[in-house]
């Protein structure tokens, strides 16, 4: 035989090998080729490699999750998983932000809620609830463990079939019922060993594991209950405290993929709070500092442009109990929500004209206002105000002594006498807008020009001078703009 023949028959050969070996796609886009052993659809498998004769064991959190979800799909466990069963309930809204859960009885009483859960019922006074939702909760919060059986076999029917018992058995061990789930995947595999063989076998296995396991089962069933509560912190805590307390745990696995469902449940959670929230401090904060007439402009920009953010991620922080730097990388990935709209106002002439009347979006403009910012560290916003009101003192008392104006100042009010006389909430929309146009963290959607409230774009209006006579002068209130800016943002 030629080696020329031989070197193909080798190839080949090796061709046939690989293509029936596993591939596992990693993080990076490399591919990992071998035969997967010790496959745990809770916790991960091992691949014993061709390349090397390596074993290596992967757990799933370290995949990508649409590998992890091929790699599952090819041995059967795909559409398959049991979900929480959950059963209607109303959920009533306490004044003092509490919440009761339960199912409502009607007792002919009309002065009181009652609530039945787990066999036992509690009425709340009508005076004491805010409002009552429709919800939904997990069975067993609501039912003992054999009426939620009888409730299941009321929904799905008395299982006679393969199917039946499939179906029955998911909802069990959705339910928490894992003794019962575990008779019907038993009754499966009883009346058709074939079906998805490899699933049933590894849940027959997980429902004895959670049985004789029962006070391990009984932490985890409580996190998923926080979990479900939204209660994320709290959750994750006692995941993390139950890989401590049980490392050798037949359901240690279950309790890494619980981790990082709850990690991605709390991270998606707050991102749909936090811009609400967000903007929710940020008009609090500016509030603060439009509330003292006496501050100054200058300084005002100056807080706003180099505190607020920070301000609001701190806040924010210690609302949802995460750490900073996580939240300020949340916030560059948020779901933009509502577009907000503020008017800088009668101060669009503080801007200057270039700024004023510049109405294409996403240009950036000169900074007129803000002069070198110096931060000491450990200085909270309360003590900043203090120190840029005596440094504005300072500034103004110089300006007495200057004949220099900007032209824009020529009529009409400086830019700290309109802080000082202008409405606070009026200052206040003036600061949101410069926040949204200039602190980089909004997205602007749209500038546009408003009439100028006084003289409606003519940039000047009728006056009597000294003779008596009617002339025209520059609008003071506009200075010749025309318009105000008003800022679309979000």
């Amino acid at each position: 035989m030629s080696s020329l023949l031989l070197t193909a028959i080798m190839a080949l050969s090796l061709l046939g090998a690989r293509a029936s070996a596993d591939v596992v796609r990693l993080p990076d886009g490399r591919l990992v080729h071998g035969t997967i052993v010790d496959f745990d659809e809770g916790s991960g498998f091992t691949l014993e490699r061709v390349d090397t004769g390596g074993v290596v064991t992967f757990r799933w959190e370290h995949l990508p999750p649409d590998e992890v979800a091929r790699i599952k799909a090819d041995r059967g466990f795909t559409g398959e998983d049991a979900e929480p069963y959950l059963v209607p309930v109303v959920h009533l809204i306490m004044k003092n932000a509490s919440t009761e859960s339960g199912i409502l009885v009607q007792n002919g009483r009309s002065d009181v809620y009652t609530l039945l859960r787990r066999g036992s019922e509690e009425s709340f006074p009508r005076q004491y609830v805010q409002r009552v939702e429709p919800g939904t909760a997990e069975g067993l919060a609501m039912y003992r463990p054999e009426a939620l059986y009888d409730l299941i076999l009321a929904e799905l029917g008395t299982p006679t079939d393969v199917a039946g018992h499939f179906n029955v058995a998911k909802a069990a061990e959705g339910a928490g019922l894992f003794a019962r789930a575990g008779e019907h995947y038993r009754a499966v595999q009883e009346l058709d060993p074939g079906f998805k063989s490899d699933l049933v076998e590894g849940r027959i296995e997980r429902m004895a594991i959670k049985v004789e396991d029962a006070s391990e089962t009984a932490v985890l069933a409580e996190v998923r209950n926080r979990l479900y509560r939204k209660k994320h912190n709290s959750a994750l805590e006692m995941v993390r405290a139950f890989q401590d307390d049980y490392p050798m745990s037949r359901q240690l696995g279950d309790a890494v993929t619980l981790e990082q469902e709850i990690l991605r449940e709390r991270r998606t959670f707050f991102l749909g709070k936090m811009v609400a929230d967000y903007f929710s401090f940020l008009g609090k904060a500016i509030g603060d500092v439009a509330r003292d007439a006496d501050l100054g402009i200058e300084a005002a920009v100056e807080l706003v442009e180099t505190s607020i953010h920070d301000e609001l991620i701190a806040r924010l922080s210690k609302n949802y109990s995460l750490p900073e730097e996580d939240l300020a990388e949340m916030w560059g990935e948020r779901r933009p929500g509502s577009v907000r709209t503020r008017n800088y106002g009668t101060g669009t002439f503080i801007l200057g004209e270039e700024r004023a009347l510049d109405f294409e979006v996403g240009e950036d403009a000169p900074d007129e206002l803000v002069a070198e910012v110096v931060i000491e560290e450990d200085e909270d916003l309360a003590a900043r105000i203090e120190r840029l009101k005596q440094e504005q003192a300072e500034k103004r008392e110089a300006r007495r002594t200057s004949s220099r104006r900007n032209s824009l100042e020529d009529v009409g009010p400086t830019p700290d006498e309109w802080w000082g006389q202008t409405p606070r909430d009026e200052r206040e929309a003036w600061l949101v807008a410069y926040y949204a146009e200039h602190s980089g963290h909004l997205e602007i959607v749209r500038a546009r020009p408003r009439n100028c409230r006084l003289c409606d774009t003519t940039g000047t209006i009728q006056v009597l001078n000294e003779k008596g006579e009617y002339t025209y002068v520059v609008c003071p209130t506009c200075k010749g703009l025309k318009y105000e800016r008003l800022l679309s943002f979000r």
